[in-house]
């Protein structure tokens, strides 16, 4: 028995002295990437929809989900830590864990950046604090990394762990350009597995340009307050994945002047419209089915006549993109299902960009 409570006391000296061990940075002098437009509000929230009366209050949570965003450093600690802390919330039913409140890590090797680690959460809304180690033993030497933040809460606080010893300095965006996406919960990152599998992170890491999440789940309807920020938005691109939320009636109402608003405020930037996949469900229910399809093709009506009334003006439409075996939910794409639109649309996209340098 002695023997048994010498064990429990040296490793919990030994967990204490490995915790004193550790120099924990705020994430904010290391920088925080990924910003539609920075606020003073928070440096973790994507922008500040104060000035823009009449946003619904889930647009307003959502505008405080640092979806997309990152922190990028190097440093020559043997192990990478995280503390973070986050506005509770109920776990989404079609949302891991990780998703919704964790991090998720990428080093970079041989020139790419490789998956890692990422900073598991408590499923439990109280459980709202977390200190994780991330990764330990790495090989000597400096490391470059990239954090992604979480998708779907609103994060309060990060802090990340190295050896006391060890340096580590903030680094600029590795991405070049600015292409802001701005769409639905697709976009916003529902249903990939970690941060960084939504896809404007896939096609940033892959194109090595930085596609911005400006994603709102449900709530991407062409508004005229969102019309209002994104004319403010100083950017080299924009990408619409803007046909899932809205109803038809709302996009006939509200597409033309959208586009025309656009491209009166961004002259000679390329406007990239992108035709939403179809729920996998709406295959089986007729009603369903035979509304979405009259959706998708007024849409596609609308968007081919615009392309033909503005030179910077753009339509992508890949035809069951997802298949039928990549949601979690008939709506929201998995991994594979993410993998399946990036394919499908990132040439498509790269092909675009490239005529404007």
């Amino acid at each position: 028995m002695k023997k048994i409570l010498f064990v429990l006391f040296s490793l919990a000296v030994s967990a204490t002295i490995t915790a004193q061990e550790l120099r924990f940075v705020n994430a904010t002098e290391l920088g925080i990437h990924g910003h539609t437009k920075q606020t003073d509000k928070s440096p973790y929230y994507r922008f500040d929809h104060t000035p823009y009366e009449g946003f619904s209050k889930n647009i307003i949570t959502y505008s405080k989900h640092p979806a997309g965003m990152y922190v990028v450093f190097k440093t020559n600690s043997s192990q990478i830590s995280a503390s973070w802390e986050w506005e509770p919330r109920r776990l989404g039913d079609n949302m891991t864990g990780v998703a919704q409140a964790g991090l998720d890590l990428y080093i970079k090797t041989d020139g790419k950046w490789k998956f890692a680690s990422v900073g598991r959460v408590s499923t439990l809304p109280s459980n709202n604090k977390r200190t994780r180690s991330l990764i330990k033993n790495l090989a000597e030497g400096e490391k470059e990394c990239l954090l992604y933040l979480p998708c779907w809460c609103e994060l309060k606080k990060l802090e990340i762990g190295i050896d006391e010893g060890a340096t580590i300095e903030g680094l600029p965006s590795p991405f070049r350009h600015k292409v802001i996406v701005h769409g639905s919960s697709i976009t916003h990152g529902a249903s990939a597995s970690r941060p960084a599998m939504a896809y404007p992170a896939l096609m940033s890491r892959n194109l090595g340009i930085n596609f911005v999440n400006f994603g709102f789940s449900g709530q991407c309807k062409m508004q005229p307050q969102f019309l209002e920020f994104l004319k403010t938005c100083e950017a080299d691109a924009f990408v619409f994945d803007a046909f899932s939320n809205p109803s038809e009636k709302q996009i006939k109402e509200r597409l033309n002047n959208f586009v025309a608003e656009l491209v009166k405020a961004h002259p000679g930037k390329p406007l990239i419209f992108i035709q939403s996949p179809i729920d996998q469900d709406s295959k089986f229910d007729t009603k369903k089915y035979a509304g979405r399809m009259s959706l998708t093709a007024t849409a596609a009506k609308m968007m081919k006549a615009l392309e033909k009334q503005y030179k910077d003006v753009y339509f992508l439409a890949v035809p069951d993109v997802l298949g039928t075996d990549s949601t979690v939910d008939n709506s929201h794409p998995t991994d594979l299902g993410f993998d399946r639109f990036v394919k499908a649309y990132q040439p498509k996209i790269a092909k675009i960009l490239k005529k404007y340098g």
